[in-house]
């Protein structure tokens, strides 16, 4: 087995030196009687020592404002001042569609759109306008209909019978 000599990267080396230039005038200060009773002042500013650079980035309105440095393809950083439209999150509960209803007698599940629940149970269930929280509060089966509550208002889903 040969056994290489110790080599440095680059970065190494380039670091190390960056840091003998800084030591260099503090070390070769004189330490005359008259030189230790007045403060040795530093020839490398403090500041620059306690606070690194800071990159910023400004938000480009258009395509010759600039372009996003880490997806320079990338067109959705413009026209962000645009308003997003809100749906009404009372339409939104007409999204919910009673499927099915299974289980025993004494602990019935309900198929709310594509989520299961029973009796007192609270999970999120997938509509057209997103996400939406959903609580069971009561599951029927002899009418078919389960009652739900979203946010603060009670619904009462049926079930569809297909002919």
């Amino acid at each position: 087995m040969k056994l290489r000599p110790f080599q440095l990267p680059a970065a190494q080396i380039a670091l190390a030196l960056t840091a003998l230039t800084l030591a260099l005038p503090a070390a070769t200060t004189t330490n005359s009687p008259a030189a230790t009773s007045a403060p040795v002042k530093s020839e490398v500013p403090v500041a620059v020592l306690l606070h690194p650079p800071q990159s910023v980035f400004v938000i480009p309105k258009t395509p010759t404002e600039g372009k996003d440095p880490f997806f320079p393809n990338a067109t959705r950083v413009y026209n962000s001042d645009t308003p997003v439209r809100v749906k009404d999150p009372a339409a939104s509960v007409g999204d919910l569609s009673l499927k099915g209803i299974s289980g025993t007698a004494t602990e019935p599940l309900a198929i709310i759109n594509t989520t299961t629940f029973t009796t007192g149970e609270e999970s999120d269930v997938m509509t057209t306008a997103g996400r939406m929280r959903v609580r069971c509060v009561e599951i029927n089966v002899v009418k078919g209909t389960v009652l739900v509550q979203v946010g603060g208002e009670r619904r009462e889903l049926r079930l569809h019978n297909k002919k």
